[in-house]
């Protein structure tokens, strides 16, 4: 499983390509401002690696993150 700066995962997959908070937005269908609000928030946020400056998603952790709560 890959590595997120939320849960505390220790194994990255560098196999699985990386998303920007652009293409989280269009998947989600919502503003890229809003993927940066969740991802910051410190209750339930969305899934993501922090490089640097940048904030990149893995697509998996984005579902398992939907799928979570889909209730």
């Amino acid at each position: 499983m890959p590595q997120h700066h939320t849960t505390g995962r220790t194994a990255i997959d560098l196999h699985e390509p990386l998303l920007r908070a652009s293409d989280v937005a269009a998947l989600l269908g919502i503003p890229r401002s809003s993927v940066y609000d969740y991802a910051r928030r410190h209750h339930d946020p969305l899934p993501s690696l922090t490089i640097g400056r940048h904030r990149r998603f893995y697509r998996s952790a984005i579902e398992t993150w939907l799928a979570s709560r889909a209730d």
